[in-house]
This record gives structure tokens, sequence and C-alpha cells, in this order.
């Protein structure tokens, strides 16, 4: 069973924190080239750096669970907010699927804990370490690269596709 505890969760969490500013200064470089600047997923970076940043100093014990999926939420509702008028990159969509993946596993994570009062590990709580960080490296990833490496949103127009040739 994979869980993780105390020090290496403080550890991967300043990794992803400088994961997450690595990718932010990189959009800053090349924010400066005019052609790519149009793509560029720099205000997405920014948001999720602050968010991840800001979170990163709350520990108040297993409550903590609560705070992450309203935070989650909000960087949602403020990407969103910030994109509207820009143009639709593939960042746009795995940052907000994998943050919309976190806050669920957050979720579920409080009612197991804080709800149910479980404290013997189980599964979910591998597949909550688990998914959490490998969610966290692909919203780094693609922040850096810009692609659909992963094909969801390849996947996504082809469901969009199937669904509009039935109607």
């Amino acid at each position: 069973m994979f869980i993780i505890y105390g020090g290496l969760a403080e550890l991967l969490t300043v990794f992803v924190n400088w994961g997450f500013m690595m990718a932010l200064l990189f959009n800053l470089v090349s924010y400066s080239d005019s052609v790519a600047r149009k793509r560029s997923p720099i205000f997405i970076s920014l948001v999720i750096s602050l968010s991840y940043l800001s979170t990163s100093f709350f520990n108040i014990g297993y409550h903590v669970y609560a705070v992450y999926p309203l935070a989650d939420v909000l960087t949602i509702f403020f990407i969103y907010w910030i994109q509207k008028r820009r143009e639709i990159t593939a960042a746009l969509y795995y940052c907000i699927f994998g943050l919309a993946f976190n806050a669920i596993l957050h979720c579920s994570m409080f009612i197991d804990i804080v709800i149910q009062g479980n404290r013997e590990p189980w599964w979910l709580w591998s597949a909550y370490s688990i998914g959490i960080n490998t969610s966290d490296v692909v919203m780094i990833f693609v922040l850096i690269v810009n692609r659909d490496f992963l094909g969801l949103c390849w996947l996504g127009a082809s469901v969009k596709n199937a669904l509009a040739n039935k109607n």
C-alpha cells in the first residue's frame, strides 16, 4: 500500500510548488515571443502558482481536506474568468480537469477522515496520494509544453462530435 507520510508529503508539496513556479517562469520568458504570446498559458500558470503557494501554508490537520477542494474550485473559477477572452489551449483543458480531479479526491478524503472518522489506511488513501501527485505533475508538464500529450482534448472533441452526429 502506497501512502505518503509526514516529511515526504512536505517535500512533495515543495516540489509541486517549485514545479508550478518553474512553469510560470518558463511562460514569462516565452511570453516575450510575440508569436507564442497568443497561445501562452501564462495566466493559467500564474493563477495556479498563486493558488498552490497560498494553500501550502495551511496546516490545520485533517480539516485541510475541506480547504483544498474550495481552493481548487476557486482556482478553476479564476482560470475560467481570466481565459474567457483568450484562445483555448490544451493547458486550459488539462488544468481544469486536473483541478476538478484533485477537488474530488480532496472531498473523498474529507468524507473518509473527518465525517466518517476513519483512521486506518486503505486503498482510497493510496489512490489519493498517487492521484494528487500524478495530476499535479501532469499539470506542471502541460503548462510547459502546452500540448495534448495524453489525447484528452482529442478524446473530448471525438465525444462531442459523436454526440452532435446523433442529434
